[in-house]
């Protein structure tokens, strides 16, 4: 595997501050049309510039770092780029918490589930800095009027140099890979691709566009007025921006709709930022009215508190099944907020991640009668994340399908294993060496039930 090594401009961290909170690295992506059979996806990192150790070297000081980005599937690497970068500076004072480094690459990846894994390592200290996302690359239309991912920024700037960061335009757009944005960012840009305008050389044809924000229940907070643009022929990019500056801190959705009147087709995309100013006190009452747990019914209550139930504790467990709808509003209201690892940041990482597994559990394992959160698989990888090694065995003429989930970081190694036990492709959890599960050390009666307990165990 060829590596590439570049010198960070100074200018570029500089120019890249974002609101400064603890966290190791950023990682984003967004996803355009590429060839028939893949997409083209485009990962975005947001590194701080004192996660690295600085050295002396003859009269500067510099860091080294490596970073990986790999794209997995079903435990396999399907591909995988890394580069070296280096930095340095005059004088170690000139590096603060606010400073920034980001990074991209290109890949070309064919349709599928994949987890995006990136690895920054500190080359001085020896230090790994580790990050995860799950994503869905699904075909893109020849025919309809589609609209890529979109990339979010806090700055945009003319080039007269091509580099990575160059898209259309002539011009260099930064992504923000953390997608929060501070009282010191003026305007959020925003950059995407439309796909199969209905066009026609011979005739003037347009399209329109909109860009817009919303809250989280869809009401539009800002928007440009509606756009008319020639069609430059099939496909069109699209880059603006709006001022936020008005806006309170919470979470909000950048819209981009797009209209194509001769065939009379609409399509949009979204992409969800935050907002973090000095009035974080309000934030609590916010979320409230943006998440309207107001407005849901208790049987809406108690599926919402269903899968937060393998987080919570017995009392509270106890508490939420006596406690009138009201009540029941207030526990799930105020479930995160103490399980917050670091009140300081606008993000609680812990719910973050929480939504994520959820998303990827009811996705991956729900089936006609059940939905993934409830199932054994969705229940030990909400609770324990995604297992670092799956074994997969399929059905034989002497045993069921089963599966051995390893965790290797946890408790110094466990394992889970899953059997299909009635042939019809629910995975039921067995045993497991973690504590506090269930263990059932003759496991292996399920996958051969028909085979002697001698045979079983080697006898």
């Amino acid at each position: 595997m060829k590596t590439k090594t570049c010198l960070i401009a100074m200018i570029m961290f500089v120019s890249i501050i974002t609101p400064v909170f603890a966290v190791d690295f950023d990682l984003d992506y967004a996803v355009f049309r590429g060839s028939d059979n893949n997409d083209i996806v485009e990962v975005y990192l947001m590194i701080p510039r004192t996660l690295f150790e600085f050295s002396k070297v003859e009269n500067a000081y510099r860091s080294n770092g490596h970073i990986r980005i790999a794209f997995t599937q079903n435990d396999t690497v399907r591909d995988m780029k890394e580069w070296s970068i280096v930095d340095q500076t005059n004088e170690l004072t000139n590096i603060s918490d606010a400073q920034n480094i980001p990074e991209m690459v290109t890949l070309s990846i064919p349709e599928g589930q994949y987890r995006i894994i990136a690895i920054v390592m500190d080359l001085t200290s020896k230090e790994k800095y580790r990050k995860e996302k799950l994503v869905d690359l699904k075909k893109y239309s020849r025919s309809e009027l589609q609209i890529s991912d979109i990339q979010l920024s806090a700055q945009v700037s003319q080039t007269a140099t091509q580099n990575k960061f160059s898209k259309y335009f002539g011009y260099d757009i930064i992504p923000n890979a953390s997608n929060i944005y501070g009282s010191q960012n003026k305007m959020i840009y925003g950059f995407c691709e439309v796909y199969n305008l209905d066009y026609d050389k011979s005739s003037d044809g347009k399209y329109k566009v909109q860009y817009s924000i919303t809250d989280l229940n869809g009401n539009v907070v800002t928007s440009l007025d509606w756009m008319p643009k020639k069609k430059p022929g099939t496909s069109a990019v699209e880059l603006n921006s709006i001022d936020i500056q008005s806006l309170s801190s919470g979470l909000y959705d950048f819209k981009i709709t797009v209209i194509d009147e001769s065939v009379n087709q609409q399509s949009e995309s979204v992409k969800r930022f935050y907002i973090m100013k000095d009035d974080r006190e309000e934030l609590f009452t916010k979320t409230l009215e943006e998440a309207n747990l107001s407005a849901l019914t208790e049987k809406q209550l108690d599926e919402m508190f269903g899968p937060m139930k393998y987080y919570a504790i017995d009392k509270e467990i106890r508490r939420y099944r006596k406690s009138d709808i009201e009540g029941k509003r207030n526990i799930i209201a105020k479930f995160w907020i103490k399980r917050d690892p670091d009140p300081s940041t606008p993000i609680n990482e812990a719910q973050a991640e929480f939504q994520q597994r959820l998303q990827y559990v009811d996705g991956q394992f729900s089936t006609p009668r059940q939905k993934g959160w409830k199932t054994d698989l969705g229940r030990v990888f909400l609770i324990y994340g995604a297992p670092s090694e799956i074994e997969r065995y399929p059905s034989s003429i002497e045993s069921k399908p089963y599966q051995i989930w390893h965790y290797y970081e946890i408790e110094g190694g466990v394992q889970f294993i899953f059997v299909d036990k009635t042939g019809f492709g629910q995975l039921e959890l067995v045993h497991s060496t973690a504590r506090n599960e269930l263990q059932d050390y003759q496991w292996q009666r399920w996958v051969s039930p028909t085979a002697s307990s001698m045979d079983q165990y080697g006898y």
